[in-house]
């Protein structure tokens, strides 16, 4: 199977995979509110030891946000691999989409280790600690890695466009 194929794949089932959470994430808040002695959905929300108020309300409209951010970076690498099947690579859509992947996954990350930090703070009485190992400061810093990768392949393909158009309007 070609590599680009087998890419377009990958990233097109785990987008699909993401749709669901997109769509049912608002409403199953939303049920929650109405509803907050419920039983059916066991949520493991911080601060809803007292009920589902402002803080556990206010952390998971940011964490929804913060997903967002993330599924509209992923939309945008998909388009990218959509063109790069198609074997437009040197295109002003590709530059276009590298850069705003890029953006969402930087802006997603930072946003992350924020959110982490704040959580951190307000959850644990002021004490903050940063495990080592397998923990979601590596997932969060390999995020911000990507996200700068995006970028720095977005200039690149920008770079790579300016000298293919320089290179067709000399023949």
């Amino acid at each position: 199977m070609n590599l680009n194929k087998l890419f377009k794949l990958l990233i097109d089932l785990a987008f699909f995979l993401m749709i669901p959470i997109v769509v049912f994430f608002p409403g199953t808040i939303l049920y929650i509110l109405i509803f907050p002695e419920q039983s059916i959905i066991n949520v493991n929300i911080p601060f809803t030891e007292s009920g589902f108020g402002g803080k556990a309300l206010l952390f998971t409209l940011a964490f929804f946000a913060l997903f967002l951010l993330f599924f509209f970076g992923f939309y945008q690498l998909r388009k990218f691999a959509g063109l790069l099947l198609k074997g437009k690579l040197f295109s002003k859509e590709v530059v276009l989409c590298t850069r705003k992947a890029g953006r969402f996954f930087t802006a997603c990350a930072l946003g992350s280790f924020l959110f982490v930090s704040v959580n951190a703070i307000l959850t644990n009485s002021g004490r903050f600690s940063i495990t080592f190992g397998s923990s979601n400061f590596n997932l969060l810093l390999f995020l911000l890695i990507v996200g700068v990768l995006f970028l720095l392949l977005s200039d690149a393909f920008r770079k790579a466009l300016a000298l293919k158009e320089e290179n067709d309007l000399t023949v």
